[in-house]
């Protein structure tokens, strides 16, 4: 993976400045180290820094169809690449590189507007047709690659990341309340939203089409599309050995470079999966890491059970409370965007303790939870009944708008948290809520939603709310590439994603055994006390620990921060102090939002970006 940026002007088509583009570049060098590229054409340009993972000495982007009228720039992996090299060289494209990347540009002279479909892997591409004087902007399937864009001053402008796009003239640095909203809310900010106004993240699935003097297209060419009926069973026994195929084949993908690659370790069920089939199947010199939070939950017995099963070269720390803090505001620069959860924290410090080791990438087991009905909501929804005997008209109505279904409820009863809400937010601001509300309208297109059980229904929802923005972006990429490490997830890969859509709920969630049909294709190959141990997820320390550990030290809550923005009830935010700092009071872990780590965090966004209200 790397680091891409660009311009098009989409109105007259002047010439882009070199020096624009170079500012662009050294905002994003940590995403790609390893050497920088430039491509200058009339009204366009494309930047690259890359991170090398094959062909080494000749991988430089950009990379330039055999007539040099297709340029492209492409962040991430293309894991399906040899079969799709083998079948283009058949019908007489040459290629100049061993990389794996270099298929989008022949694809596309074969496909167009389609070779997307064609693509197994994670990436984010910015792709210049010259003769046809157009950008095409695409981000993979679900959403691993980051790639954000504004219009600004007739120009298209584009990056990896928000803070290559600020380095633009003319581009503005405005809070957008909306994402705050969205994080008061959801999981966290969702596509194509961003808290920076004017700046937007291209959803995964998407590609824009850009052609100088016309209305720019977002094209849909993929979405998680579930069956409204009930799918053909086939027979336990055919999905578990389906399933272990195409595990096995995820992952030995992943697991394709010319530098050292390793996986995590947490001691859990997903993560275990992956490390274990690359245990038994595949293991040669591979590196593993794990961190545990001191004081928490420890998962140090389960993470030594699997690395004394696949004997990899092991790295592992233990990150103090103090350590959490004292990274905060760094998270906070790289992630471009609040959080609610300070396990960011242990993310960034994880991906530095990979940095330390001569792996590049690390596998993880992402993606499992959303598919295979790993979390507390798909057991919550089997006493729906009782639910629906609790919900207020309002509450029915809203469900109804958001989800497609008066009685589904996700994570929350939002017409409570809005008295809540009122009290959080500042009254100036509570006043324009009807102007910034994420609860206007649903975060998800809500026909794909019509006629799906309950456990679709919220796999959906889980996929594009807590899953493309929150885990896979500002836990995910932005933790990986702040230490210039790649994250990789077999979960995500497109052949085992379409299976896993036809697998029927029932071998999903047995009765209440979650992940039932993974189980079954883990045995005898993951040891069976990371099989039958109870689920736990990873926590970290919330608000309540800091404020009791900080003496009073806390910059980014000082009622002068808090007027200078005007988002935050500076009260509200005082009772809430109070509140934290009794001896008695602790969050419940996923249970309960931390307002006052939001508020922290939304302020030290906007210091750290210089962000106006």
């Amino acid at each position: 993976m790397c680091a891409i940026c660009g311009v098009l002007d989409w109105k007259s088509q002047k010439e882009i400045e070199r020096e624009d583009i170079l500012r662009m570049q050294a905002a994003l060098r940590h995403r790609g180290p390893d050497g920088s590229g430039m491509l200058m054409r009339k009204g366009a340009a494309l930047g690259f820094d890359r991170l090398s993972f094959l062909d080494l000495e000749g991988g430089m982007q950009p990379l330039q169809n055999e007539d040099g009228d297709i340029a492209m720039v492409c962040n991430g992996e293309v894991f399906n690449f040899p079969e799709l090299r083998q079948e283009l060289e058949a019908k007489g494209h040459r290629f100049r590189t061993r990389t794996d990347v270099e298929v989008i540009l022949h694809l596309y002279e074969e496909e167009g507007l389609d070779f997307p479909k064609r693509l197994n892997g994670q990436f984010a591409v910015a792709l210049y047709d010259e003769k046809r004087g157009q950008l095409l902007l695409v981000r993979d399937q679900a959403g691993i690659c980051p790639l954000f864009y504004t219009v600004s001053g007739g120009q298209v402008i584009f990056a990896s990341e928000i803070k290559g796009i600020l380095e633009y003239p003319g581009v503005e640095r405005r809070l957008n309340l909306k994402a705050v909203d969205q994080l008061m809310n959801f999981p966290g900010v969702v596509s194509p939203t961003t808290f920076f106004d004017g700046i937007y993240s291209l959803r995964g699935g998407h590609m824009l089409q850009i052609r100088p003097g016309e209305a720019i297209r977002d094209l849909e060419y993929w979405d998680l599309c579930y069956s409204a009926g009930a799918e053909e069973d086939r027979g336990e026994a055919y999905y578990v050995e389906r399933l272990r195929e195409l595990l096995k084949d995820a992952i030995s993908r992943r697991l394709v470079a010319d530098v050292p690659i390793g996986f995590y370790i947490s001691g859990g069920l997903d993560s275990s999966v992956v490390a274990c089939y690359i245990g038994k199947y595949l293991l040669n010199s591979y590196y593993s890491f794990s961190a545990e939070i001191a004081g928490e939950l420890d998962e140090n017995r389960f993470q030594q059970i699997v690395h004394d099963y696949v004997r990899s070269t092991h790295y592992r720390t233990v990150i103090t409370e103090e350590e959490l803090w004292a990274n905060l505001s760094k998270v906070i620069f790289h992630a471009e965007s609040g959080v609610k959860e300070s396990y960011d924290v242990a993310a960034y410090m994880l991906s530095g303790l990979v940095r330390e080791s001569p792996a590049r990438a690390v596998l993880t087991g992402q993606g499992s939870d959303e598919f295979f009905c790993g979390y507390v909501g798909y057991m919550v929804d089997l006493f729906r009944g009782m639910q629906k005997d609790k919900m207020t008209p309002e509450e029915l109505a809203l469900n109804e708008k958001l989800w497609g279904d008066p009685c589904f409820r996700f994570e929350r009863n939002h017409p409570e948290l809005r008295k809540i809400h009122q009290k959080v937010y500042s009254r100036d601001v509570w006043g324009q809520i009807d102007r910034f509300s994420a609860l206007a309208e649903s975060p998800v297109n809500v026909d794909r939603l019509r006629g799906l059980s309950t456990q679709k229904r919220r796999s959906y929802i889980d996929s594009k709310l807590r899953l493309a923005d929150h885990l896979l972006g500002e836990h995910g990429d932005r933790m990986f590439f702040s230490h210039s490490v790649e994250g990789r997830h077999p979960f995500l890969d497109m052949e085992l994603l379409q299976f896993v859509q036809t697998i029927p709920d029932k071998y999903k969630l047995n009765g209440t055994n979650e992940k039932y049909i993974l189980k079954k294709a883990a045995q005898g190959i993951v040891p069976d006390e990371i099989l039958k141990r109870k689920k736990f997820p990873f926590q970290a320390p919330g608000m309540s620990a800091m404020v009791k550990c900080s003496s009073g030290r806390l910059e980014f809550l000082s009622d002068e921060l808090l007027k200078k923005y005007g988002v935050f009830d500076v009260d509200y935010v005082h009772e809430l102090l109070k509140l934290y700092s009794r001896s008695d009071f602790k969050l419940m872990g996923a249970y309960e939002i931390d307002y006052l780590l939001i508020v922290m965090t939304v302020t030290m966004l906007c210091e750290t970006y210089r962000l106006t209200v």
